[in-house]
């Protein structure tokens, strides 16, 4: 366990099988010595009054995250770094789970990146003595998502927490993320960010296209010892069924979760032909008696996903073109 300056290990706890992030509302105007300036139209939602700039957040409403200048020096959680890092978003430090797994963090690289914490701990003290101007990392107005409150307090005392934007759909999302991106002065018109933009549309097409006439049902798992866990609804979902995809499993989630829980002898009663599991690697695949005895599992039917993969358009272009590649030789099993 870490020791810091305030005498406290900090652990957070995660909200679901994969750590994934609740939506949250917020009411509050919020204050820092951090600001961003924007050049594009969008970015004028943002005012600027008495000198400093005003960041309306796009997926929290009524939350107002004030700076007084632009922010160079950040902090940021893995997940927010994977997405940042395409519009050219470097941070100082980072922290959080998934740092090191290529499906999260993608093309980001941390190498020379100080790392002031794993999964759910922090170090407090090396927080400090970076002085941030700004964290940023999921979670709502009130800190980080898998810190309790009393370390989210200490942690807000250091430099002003910005939740990393989110929304109901993977466009609406990447579209919110990018008026962080663009706040926080990323030129969001380059050209790889356009590409990526063609890319993504282009990949869209090239999925609904595999898939036409197959009659393969997809499940969106999330595996472990205890408990088969599958995304009965959420952005991932939702790309999918709008590409024609049909999805198994339940299609709600458990007590108004976005994640339906099976146990495992009920797993076999929704026949699955394509396996998406989340954080799969296919040189160290999870195994249980009752999982590799399902069809798509035998077959070999599996390809990765992640709920907290960068919110990018490159990202998810590269994976639906990854899994409209791997559909075409996928057959119906279920």
């Amino acid at each position: 366990m870490l020791t810091f300056a305030v005498g406290l290990a900090l652990t957070g706890c995660s909200s679901s099988p994969s750590n994934s992030a609740s939506t949250s509302t917020a009411t509050s105007t919020v204050s820092a010595s951090d600001a961003a300036t924007s050049s594009s139209a969008s970015a004028s939602s943002n005012a600027q009054a008495s000198g400093a700039l005003v960041f309306n957040h796009p997926s929290i409403d009524g939350l107002k995250i004030e700076f007084a200048e632009q922010p160079k020096n950040i902090v940021m959680d893995c997940y927010a770094y994977s997405t940042l890092d395409e519009y050219g978003i470097k941070p100082n430090a980072i922290f959080g789970y998934q740092c090191d797994d290529p499906t999260v963090m993608g093309g980001a690289d941390t190498t020379g990146i100080e790392q002031i914490g794993t999964d759910g701990e922090i170090d407090l003290e090396k927080l400090a003595q970076l002085k941030p101007d700004a964290i940023i990392g999921f979670g709502t107005a009130d800190g980080w998502q898998w810190f309790k409150e009393d370390v989210n307090s200490q942690l807000t005392r250091v430099a002003q927490f910005v939740p990393l934007p989110g929304g109901d759909t993977v466009d609406e999302g990447i579209a919110n993320v990018r008026e962080l991106a663009e706040f926080l002065g990323a030129d969001v018109t380059a050209s790889h960010i356009t590409k990526a933009d063609q890319d993504y549309a282009a990949a869209k097409q090239n999925f609904s296209d595999a898939i036409a006439g197959e009659d393969l049902s997809f499940m969106l798992s999330s595996p472990t010892k205890e408990m088969l866990y599958t995304s009965a609804n959420g952005p991932h979902a939702d790309l999918l069924k709008s590409l024609g995809a049909t999805l198994a499993g339940p299609t709600e989630g458990h007590e108004g979760s976005p994640w339906a829980w099976i146990a495992w002898e009920e797993a076999s009663k929704y026949p699955t032909d394509v396996m998406l599991v989340e954080d799969y690697d296919e040189a160290d695949p999870f195994t249980a008696e009752m999982w590799d005895s399902l069809p798509s599992v035998q077959a070999g039917q599996l390809y990765a996903w992640n709920s907290k993969g960068a919110l990018t358009s490159r990202h998810y272009a590269d994976w639906l073109d990854g899994l409209a590649t791997k559909v075409q030789g996928f057959n119906k099993v279920s």
